[in-house]
């Protein structure tokens, strides 16, 4: 199972989240957040941010942090926001502001261990009220 997260038009060049990204690859999800956590980097505290919204959403159908790895984790360009700053002689000159687009996604191998007892429980309650054995409803 994939989980897919995106955090788009983070005020960061893409020269900069780059390197941090690459040493995730392949790692699992508690791994990853803990070398996030000490990697000295602005680009990093993105990327944390953003493992922390695919955790949550692994933990939302039942997989652990440990038990999903990162598939692909990439940096992509934004659109730039243009800027002009005064110059001599009464020029100007142009700053371009970077964006970048984060993507994220963590893959899970096992199935979610779901509590499956209340399934049974209601299945019994319905053979029950049926008046049958649970040997002829398996035939």
């Amino acid at each position: 199972m994939e989980f897919k997260v995106k955090n788009l038009f983070v005020r960061i060049s893409s020269r900069k989240v780059r390197p941090v990204l690459y040493g995730l690859r392949g790692l699992s999800g508690e791994a990853a957040l803990v070398t996030l956590n000490f990697t000295n980097k602005k680009g990093a505290r993105y990327a944390y941010e953003l493992l922390k919204s695919g955790l949550a959403a692994a933990k939302e159908n039942y997989f652990e942090p440990n038990e999903v790895h990162i598939k692909e984790i990439f940096c992509d360009e934004g659109p730039r926001l243009k800027r002009m700053i005064p110059w001599s002689k009464g020029q100007s000159r142009r700053i371009t502001k970077r964006m970048s687009h984060l993507t994220l996604v963590l893959e899970a191998n096992e199935k979610p261990k779901v509590e499956t007892k209340a399934k049974e429980d209601v299945q019994d309650k319905k053979i029950k009220k049926a008046g049958l054995k649970k040997e002829e409803t398996k035939e």
